[in-house]
């Protein structure tokens, strides 16, 4: 077999440490964007708990629960099916 020389090895752990840094930064964009999705999610809530079930009196929180809703879900934008809300917010239903 081929012998490892110093230097492949010195390539190796650069590669396995560009690895892990690079894992690192993923990780923490990954956490970052968990807490700003439970963000969100709590105040979709609280804004839910303001509904009054008069669309007119409403209308203000339901446009706010979705601008924040296209946050977390922009495909909701061009197709409303994907939000996977108990009820759509424009649909009449």
């Amino acid at each position: 077999g081929k012998l490892t020389t110093s230097n492949d090895c010195q390539q190796n752990v650069r590669n396995y440490f560009d690895f892990l840094f690079v894992a690192s930064k993923v990780s923490l964009i990954l956490e970052k964007n968990y807490a700003m999705e439970e963000t969100i999610n709590a105040k979709i809530a609280e804004l839910k708990q303001q509904l009054t079930g008069d669309l007119f009196q409403d209308g203000e929180l339901m446009q706010e629960i979705y601008e924040l809703k296209k946050q977390l879900n922009p495909a909701i934008v061009d197709n409303p099916a994907e939000d996977d809300d108990d009820g759509c917010l424009y649909c009449g239903s």
